[in-house]
């Protein structure tokens, strides 16, 4: 009997609870399940769900690397610099630029890319390096691109040539 009347209580209580929403002070949307007097009631929705995936399916997408075939490397690349453009002219109180380097397809895990000015690393796998006008004396200057294998050889080259541009100093006298 007293279980019965335990369990009534809980059904009964279970069935009126409810979500109200309503706003406070500030016009913040609070949520709750104490009703009140400028609390309007939420229906509830029902919950969306998907059907799993088959475990073949799974298996298949989830394979490891080792089962997969090995990719191999790629033997070429189509390297693009933006931020920096062939024959460009460049002043030498200009702020430094990064000359960004995109490779197609992407640089594959084993391959090393180097980056040198007029024969000056700028390090390698620097793919975006920082070319500052003010260092450079003035004149025609090489941005070299190289991508290299393991074996140290080189799979792809770009060249860029620019030039600095240095103002003059001395002015024509004002006649």
């Amino acid at each position: 009997m007293r279980y019965g009347l335990i369990l009534l209580v809980l059904l009964t209580s279970s069935v009126q609870a409810g979500i109200y929403k309503t706003y406070d002070k500030n016009g913040n949307a609070v949520f709750t399940d104490v009703p009140s007097n400028e609390a309007q009631e939420v229906e509830e929705k029902p919950i969306a769900t998907m059907p799993a995936l088959p475990r073949d399916v799974i298996d298949a997408k989830t394979k490891s690397l080792k089962d997969a075939k090995a990719a191999t490397a790629p033997t070429a690349y189509k390297i693009t610099v933006t931020g920096l453009a062939a024959q460009t002219t460049l002043r030498k109180e200009d702020k430094a630029l990064n000359a960004a380097i995109q490779f197609e397809p992407a640089l594959h895990k084993e391959h090393n890319l180097s980056v040198s000015i007029d024969g000056q690393s700028l390090g390698q796998d620097n793919f975006a390096p920082t070319i500052d006008p003010s260092k450079l004396e003035r004149g025609q200057h090489r941005l070299e691109i190289k991508v290299i294998d393991k074996q140290k050889k080189t799979l792809q080259a770009e060249v860029i040539d620019f030039f600095i541009q240095q103002t003059t100093v001395n002015k024509p006298k004002a006649k």
